[in-house]
């Protein structure tokens, strides 16, 4: 039964229900502990029945609905139905006494028969309610038989059962009733008023009570009253009262019977609380029951419901709940739903579902049977959570651990992802792809300078740039910093090939203007294709990454695929590196000396310390091979360490053998000169020495200058106050300017060798270094020359006024003995 089913008797304006109240309604004629029924007036069929009636009567609700009042009344009550037909009004309230009714197994009771018109379904009809007075009547009857049958009999009935005279005076009880008035014995209620018992503030409304019956002869059924008992807990009792008569059919007082219906009262409390949660409750719930084409019909929706949803109840109401999901029926969970319904089970699945205006929401449905007394499932509760800001913020996770924040661009875990898939696929179809690492070439000097947020767009226009280059198949990947990797894959058109890389390599090197400044952008490449350069995604980042570093050392500016020799020179970067790490401890190394020439006197006026290392079993370890290892690492820091102390004793060691003081010139390394402490460690070497500070030279590359000019200064300001000599160390290859170069505490230049080399057959490389000559000594510095191979090379140098040089053309590195020889040797 529906709330629609309903509307009250249109001569009973104040009868009228709104949705609410029908809904009320409903449920209470449902779940009603006493039978209740509403019939045709024309017909007299059933047409609605409650649970009660079915367990009361015994008969189906199919069954009721296939019958008419006169199936449940036996043939001697038929003619008495008629006349009482006749004359029940057609509006309003009516009793009609009481009845004899059969069962459907043919037993017979005596019910009392109240009714009320209404409209129901459109038609004139009548609500019944049918009382089993049974119990009672059996009472009274039993009051003419013998009073030991009479006690047997009313004492094995589960509610109080009293009766009194003519003078309210209490006539007798049953067991029930005297346990309840806390008597010791039935025969003590004998005699006894109202006022005798815990009930006696009620004493005056019952005797009048009591009056009306025994005057009226009229039944008072269904009473509801409530005894507040001395610890305070509350009692809800149904009070039916009938007028006893005795066998002349002359009233002789008041039967009466009580029911604590204290826990019937808690249970509709409890309804009703739960009723209002469903309604109050945030989440949208409906009830649903199934028809007979197996569709799930709307009977109740909340009015969280609607405003989830939008759609109000009655444009809901008697639809398909399937409405929700509008034409997105190809959903895994339906069929886990639709499982559960089958199996009449609880199920919690995640759907996608439509609003009224068609936008979507994410439901987290939880349905749950509804069943009746016998088991079978009337109907279907489901709770709606809305879940779609959860989803939203779920995918909004999602994609930061996938994708860049700053480029966008998928990061190292989706693009690993990715490339597995990839290596999956091309298992499978024996495909190829290449997996393409690009590094940008100088990028800190750029964050350094111009600062982070012009860095940060750079990074963002390369990534366009590669994305707008590469195919909607490839995936370009920024995995950090200044690295990007690209998965390109091998399609019919266009086929992968090396000019493809070489392509991006010219994307990403074209000019770029990011505000005013204007910027020349190179990169490194480095490749791996599969499978000749790896089964494994690691393998093949691996190799990439190899490859890249390869570009790195030649150059940059280029790329380079990866190839089997690269492995050969990482086994022998590891060998340096393990051996190198102790090789300070183990006294490995040595220094050897170049000396310096002054081009006016011809003699030596200072030495280049050299490191060397000998070990044991690699022997003479070239510069070459350790200096770059030494410097990622870290470990040239001890090792320059070890260069200053030990050339600091070795010119110490010269002039005690009675050689003249000169020079000594040693490199300082970038990771060694960024040490915060690191001028007050050369002067503390110096003093421990005890060599003086003026022989001392160090020596700094242009670059490392240059990569943060204020601290630079900082540091050798405070080199030059202790009177140590400074030099730039193959000047002409960095990219210092003069408004900085004039800052530095400068004593030496020193040319490049790679000038020197090409400046007699290159009029541009003449010019340098005749430029580099004048620049520094309008500065006040001495130049020196490098790598001086020629006697040609030494005349040009002396005619353009060069200080000093250094070369095979005069000496080779030396030992410290062969130099002291060398010294030695030259005039005074």
């Amino acid at each position: 039964m529906t709330p629609s089913d309903l509307s009250a008797d249109s001569a009973r304006p104040d009868d009228s229900l709104d949705y609410a109240s029908e809904r009320a309604f409903a449920n209470l004629f449902r779940e009603h502990p006493q039978p209740m029924w509403i019939y045709d007036l024309r017909s007299l069929r059933f047409l609605i029945v409650n649970l009660a009636a079915t367990v009361k009567y015994g008969y189906s609700e199919a069954e009721f609905q296939a019958m008419t009042i006169r199936d449940i009344r036996p043939a001697e009550e038929q003619s008495r139905l008629t006349d009482n037909l006749r004359l029940t009004p057609t509006t309003g309230h009516a009793h009609s006494g009481i009845w004899v009714h059969r069962r459907k197994d043919g037993t017979l009771f005596d019910v009392q028969i109240t009714s009320h018109s209404l409209t129901c379904k459109g038609r004139a009809c009548r609500f019944v309610f049918a009382n089993d007075v049974s119990d009672i009547l059996r009472v009274e009857r039993a009051l003419y038989n013998s009073e030991q049958m009479q006690r047997r009999l009313i004492d094995t009935l589960p509610h109080q059962i009293f009766w009194k005279d003519l003078e309210h005076r209490y006539a007798g009880c049953n067991k029930v009733f005297a346990r309840a008035a806390g008597l010791a014995s039935n025969d003590e209620v004998v005699g006894k008023l109202d006022q005798d018992f815990p009930w006696a503030h009620n004493a005056k409304r019952i005797a009048d009570e009591d009056l009306e019956i025994m005057r009226t002869g009229v039944p008072m059924m269904g009473f509801e009253d409530e005894l507040i008992e001395r610890d305070g807990t509350a009692h809800a009792f149904v009070i039916n009262k009938l007028p006893l008569h005795d066998q002349d059919g002359n009233i002789i007082g008041v039967l009466g019977t009580i029911e604590d219906v204290t826990a019937k009262k808690r249970a509709e409390q409890a309804l009703r609380l739960q009723s209002s949660a469903v309604e109050s409750s945030v989440n949208p719930i409906m009830i649903t029951s199934i028809d007979a084409a197996g569709g799930n019909l709307v009977e109740y929706v909340n009015p969280a419901f609607s405003r989830v949803t939008g759609y109000a109840a009655h444009e809901i109401l008697g639809r398909d709940c399937r409405l929700l999901q509008g034409e997105d029926c190809d959903q895994a969970p339906l069929e886990e739903m639709r499982a559960a319904l089958r199996q009449q089970c609880p199920a919690t699945v995640v759907l996608r579902n439509y609003r009224k205006d068609g936008s979507l929401f994410w439901n987290e449905l939880r349905i749950a049977p509804v069943r009746e007394a016998g088991g079978k499932v009337s109907h279907w509760v489901g709770v709606i959570n809305d879940i779609s800001a959860t989803r939203a913020y779920q995918a909004e996770l999602e994609h930061q651990a996938n994708y860049d924040a700053l480029t966008g661009l998928p990061n190292r875990n989706l693009f690993l992802d990715r490339l597995e898939h990839a290596i999956a696929q091309a298992a499978r179809y024996r495909l190829t792809f290449w997996v393409v690492f690009i590094d940008l070439d100088n990028f800190k000097l750029v964050n350094d300078t111009l600062g982070h947020a012009i860095g940060d767009r750079l990074l963002q226009s390369v990534a366009t740039r590669l994305l707008q280059r590469v195919r909607a198949s490839d995936t370009v990947a920024r995995l950090g910093g200044d690295e990007f990797m690209l998965l390109l894959l091998d399609l019919q058109e266009p086929q992968l090939s090396p000019a493809m890389v070489q392509t991006l390599l010219a994307t990403v090197s074209a000019p770029l203007r990011i505000d005013d400044h204007d910027l020349a952008l190179t990169c490194s490449i480095g490749v791996s294709v599969y499978p000749k350069d790896g089964a494994t995604a690691q393998e093949l980042l691996k190799h990439a990454d190899l490859a890249m570093y390869r570009a790195k050392e030649s150059g940059r500016n280029q790329q380079k695929f990866y190839t089997a020799e690269m492995d050969a020179k990482i086994s022998e970067r590891t060998l340096i590196e393990k051996h190198l790490r102790n090789a300070v401890a183990r006294g490995e190394f040595l220094l050897h000396y170049q000396p310096r020439v002054n081009l006016h006197s011809g003699r030596v006026t200072g030495v280049e310390a050299l490191v060397r290392w000998l070990h044991p079993t690699l022997g003479l370890v070239a510069p070459a091979r350790f200096i770059g290892i030494a410097e990622e690492t870290g470990i040239i820091v001890e090792i320059g360490n070890w260069v200053l102390r030990e050339a600091c004793r070795q010119h110490l060691a010269w002039c005690g053998a009675g050689l003249t003081p000169l020079h000594v010139a040693v490199n300082v390394s970038a990771r060694q000169f960024r040490q915060p402490a690191f001028a007050s460690e050369v002067t503390a070497m110096l003093a421990q020495s005890g060599m003086p500070a003026a022989f001392l030279e160090l020596e700094i590359t242009e670059s490392l200058m240059m990569e943060s000019v204020d601290e630079a200064v900082a540091t050798l300001v405070q080199l030059k106050r202790h009177g140590i000599k400074l030099s730039i160390d193959d000047f002409g290859t960095g990219y210092s300017s003069l408004s900085y170069l004039r800052h530095f505490p400068l004593d030496f230049l020193k040319i490049d060798q790679s000038f020197v080399r090409d400046m007699l057959g290159d009029p541009n490389g003449a010019a340098i270094v005749r430029s580099i000559i004048a620049l520094g000594h309008s500065l006040n510095f001495e130049i020196i020359a490098e790598g001086v191979e020629t006697a040609a090379q030494l005349d040009y140098l002396r005619e353009c006024g060069c200080d000093e040089m250094q070369g095979f053309f005069y000496s080779k590195p030396l030992a410290p003995d062969a130099l002291g020889e060398l010294l030695r040797a030259q005039p005074h």
